[in-house]
């Protein structure tokens, strides 16, 4: 074989193979848009809209929806920190982090005003609040003191977490300082399990657009779950598939983080030394956000974006011209052998009433599901053995 018959059928391999690919790619993609897929709607109970969510935006010059794209629930309080503003902060309105009280199980509950109250943030020279948008949130409570710790995903500052000290008496939050990082490049997500203590994910290796959206499509094992151990950030797990959502769940010493792309929920065991071992994947056939794990069960609350295509218009659209996308909420009981489990579907809407449904909680048999860009949804669960 001369030098010329080489070099053709080196330029036949090559092309053959970028066909392969690129054919195999387009394929995965169809299949990962979830075009075959269709949300029937139901829910466990009655449900209302949680108010004090919507906020006057200049540009609008109207009341709309700012999301509620993370929530924390501190049970000693039994109150919700609620993230508002991921979208709308972007377009002249202002990131606030909103609470919610849940009442006592006994106290009637119909007789309640279900509203969300804003925070008063006092700010210090690191922080802007025109500069705030707020995602996921983690708190963490030590002697009597509340720290709250918020993902800002704001373009300009999206290498950043946001340390916060609660103060009840006042509703307040006290700005501490901002953790920076140049590893923390597309952040969702935050799981506190000490002071300055945490782990986060990064969703994809670029940043949020078009290519950040083609990075995903291909399926690329580029996100990642970092480590800042109070001095310095460290990779937990470098090439994870699009890590969305992460919990840490303290009586059982495990980290649930979420794969949106890759529709698995992974568990890890966290060690003393906050390093991290792989201990099982629940593959659930839809794309994971935002989880919570109830503490007396350990049952696995998640919220999910079951229609990824419809998610990714949402995404990219704009204040009142956002497609809807549809919502789910699953139910995952851990068996008692640890390595199997049983799926219930408490929640779903076609995004209707909550559309891209991005974190939830689950207290005294109700659900609070968070959104990433509009409503807060309040739902009874009326049959929770059954949910």
């Amino acid at each position: 074989m001369g030098p010329s018959d080489f070099t053709s059928f080196l330029f036949k391999l090559t092309s053959w193979l970028g066909i392969v690919w690129l054919s195999t790619a387009i394929v995965r993609f169809i299949l990962l848009s979830d075009s075959n897929k269709r949300v029937y709607n139901h829910t466990p109970g009655p449900c209302r809209i949680l108010q004090g969510i919507d906020l006057l935006f200049p540009s609008h010059g109207s009341l709309i929806d700012n999301g509620s794209a993370g929530i924390e629930y501190v049970e000693e309080l039994r109150l919700a920190f609620i993230s508002n503003g991921l979208g709308g902060s972007e377009e002249g309105g202002i990131g606030r982090i909103l609470t919610y009280e849940f009442p006592e199980k006994q106290e009637p509950d119909r007789a309640k005003i279900h509203e969300a109250i804003p925070l008063k943030i006092q700010k210090s020279d690191s922080f802007r609040e025109d500069k705030f948008a707020p995602m996921g949130l983690s708190a963490f409570t030590s002697k009597g003191r509340l720290s709250l710790y918020v993902v800002n995903a704001h373009s300009e500052k999206k290498n950043c977490v946001e340390a916060f000290t609660f103060i009840k008496e006042k509703s307040l939050l006290q700005h501490r300082k901002s953790i920076c990082d140049s590893k923390f490049n597309s952040l969702t997500d935050i799981a506190v399990v000490g002071a300055d203590r945490f782990f986060v994910t990064n969703l994809a290796y670029l940043d949020k657009g078009w290519m950040q959206m083609v990075e995903l499509s291909m399926q690329m094992n580029f996100g990642s779950v970092l480590l800042f151990n109070g001095k310095t950030v460290e990779y937990a797990e470098k090439y994870f598939p699009s890590p969305s959502g992460i919990f840490y769940d303290k009586p059982r010493e495990r980290l649930v983080v979420s794969s949106l792309i890759n529709e698995v929920i992974q568990v890890y065991s966290v060690k003393r030394d906050l390093s991290i071992e792989h201990k099982l994947d629940m593959s659930l056939l839809s794309s994971p956000a935002g989880i919570y794990v109830e503490p007396k069960s350990g049952d696995i609350f998640a919220s999910f974006h079951p229609v990824l295509n419809s998610l990714i218009f949402h995404w990219l659209g704009e204040g009142d011209k956002r497609r809807g996308s549809p919502s789910q909420i699953l139910r995952i009981r851990m068996q008692n052998d640890d390595v199997s489990w049983v799926v219930t579907e408490p929640y779903a809407n076609d995004g209707a009433t909550i559309s891209a449904s991005n974190d939830v909680i689950y207290v005294n048999d109700q659900l609070l599901i968070g959104s990433l860009f509009g409503r807060c949804l309040l739902c009874d669960v009326d049959y929770p053995q059954l949910a």
